[in-house]
């Protein structure tokens, strides 16, 4: 019996570890996002599972978000309410810290937005 529990919580630690939050250094701080065409938008993503943007027209937008399975997270607007037909928009997260840039690429190679992170 012992030998169960104690591979039970070996394998418990090490689940825990290959889980790590790939988001963590995002939670406090803000993501710029540049499209190809130079339109910024500014979003914060939260650790309660929800996010808000201000779009480069202004106007705000906030949601939830969730781990697909990780490190693959989908996005869902709430408000505004979108289209009948949106989807949430899934991708994989990487792990950033304030300072980092990076690019989303097609299955193409072509770079189809920008990001940054910034403190706050």
């Amino acid at each position: 019996m012992k030998r169960i529990l104690m591979v039970a919580a070996a394998f418990a630690l090490t689940s825990a570890v290959a889980y790590a939050d790939n988001l963590a250094g995002y939670y406090g701080n803000t993501v710029i996002t540049t499209a190809p065409d130079g339109k910024v938008t500014k979003s914060k993503v939260k650790a309660d599972h929800t996010y808000s943007s201000v779009m480069p027209d202004g106007t705000a937008a906030s949601g939830t978000w969730a781990w697909k399975v990780e490190p693959e997270a989908c996005f869902t607007q709430v408000t505004p309410a979108p289209a009948a037909d949106y989807k949430p928009f899934c991708t994989k997260i990487d792990p950033h810290k304030v300072g980092d840039k990076w690019e989303l690429k097609d299955k193409d190679g072509k770079v189809v937005a920008k990001y940054e992170l910034v403190a706050g």
